[in-house]
């Protein structure tokens, strides 16, 4: 099952949520909660595991409402999910890598070797009036960030968990 991506001149809020802008939101977002949680900066890999999650509802929708429950527990009861998660993340990948050059750009995200961390989120504008679907979004861009760092798993393992490969 191929993902067909959206026309972003004919649907303003799609376009919104790929803006390199707010994925660099997004990703800011998730390392701040990844740090909170496991005390060190997110390899960047997992910027490919956030944003085709948080951006797509249905996995949006289906995610558990604690970081308390496991990981793979979940993943393994939600299939549906996984079912073409690998294409998903193919197909976000140039999103994700102009969210990061965006965010490292703008210091929204700030990188080392291997990870980046949350940098330096300026106010919001007065005109941004944010829809429902962009604060799920962040919500879901913040609990999976907060989830991935709690997990006691490496990083090959949780890519592993996803169906994914570095």
């Amino acid at each position: 099952m191929s993902i067909t991506m959206p026309n972003p001149v004919a649907d303003s809020e799609t376009s919104a949520l790929f803006n390199p802008a707010f994925c660099a939101l997004l990703l800011n977002k998730a390392c701040a909660a990844y740090e909170a949680k496991a005390e060190a900066a997110m390899p960047v890999t997992f910027a490919f595991l956030i944003l085709p999650s948080a951006l797509h509802k249905p996995t949006r929708d289906a995610l558990p409402g604690t970081t308390g429950s496991l990981m793979w527990s979940w993943l393994r009861n939600n299939p549906v999910i996984l079912m073409d998660f690998a294409d998903r993340v193919r197909t976000f990948r140039a999103f994700t890598g102009a969210a990061i050059g965006y965010g490292l750009q703008h210091t929204v995200l700030i990188g080392s070797p291997g990870s980046i961390s949350a940098g330096n989120l300026g106010r919001r504008p007065r005109t941004l009036f944010p829809t429902s679907d962009w604060t799920d979004c962040v919500k879901a861009a913040e609990f999976l960030g907060r989830w991935i760092g709690a997990s006691d798993a490496d990083e090959s393992t949780t890519l592993a968990h996803w169906g994914v490969k570095p």
